[in-house]
């Protein structure tokens, strides 16, 4: 799967500092073996802190971020064709909400409201 933001909303991601919120929470690919994983979850604290400052924060994990979007395709493995459609339905609803989330931190509130307490 491949993301191409407009410049405009290149530019509020950046601006509003959204690279690292999360898309779409996921497993592990299911091309991942279980010794792969526990590797990964045992990392020590070092190992995590190069892979953030190299990669980004968010490549400690396996969510789908804005980042990873930006960074170009990202590739997830599912074990089966049901599972692979339930993933892209799940994908498809989250990028429209990401599309919201773009176009709301974009508006700036212009008018000035008051209220009594």
């Amino acid at each position: 799967m491949k993301v191409e933001f407009s410049t405009e909303e290149l530019a509020v991601i950046r601006e509003r500092k959204l690279e690292t919120d999360v898309v779409l929470e996921r497993d592990y690919s299911s091309d991942m073996s279980q010794a792969a994983i526990e590797k990964r979850e045992n990392r020590g604290l070092g190992k995590k802190l190069l892979t953030a400052a190299v990669s980004g924060t968010d490549a400690n994990h396996q969510h789908l971020s804005v980042r990873k979007l930006m960074n170009g395709e990202d590739v997830y493995f599912r074990s089966t064709p049901m599972e692979a459609k339930d993933y892209e339905e799940q994908l498809k609803n989250s990028l429209v909400t990401l599309k919201n989330w773009i176009v709301g931190n974009a508006e700036v509130e212009t008018e000035t409201a008051s209220f009594e307490l």
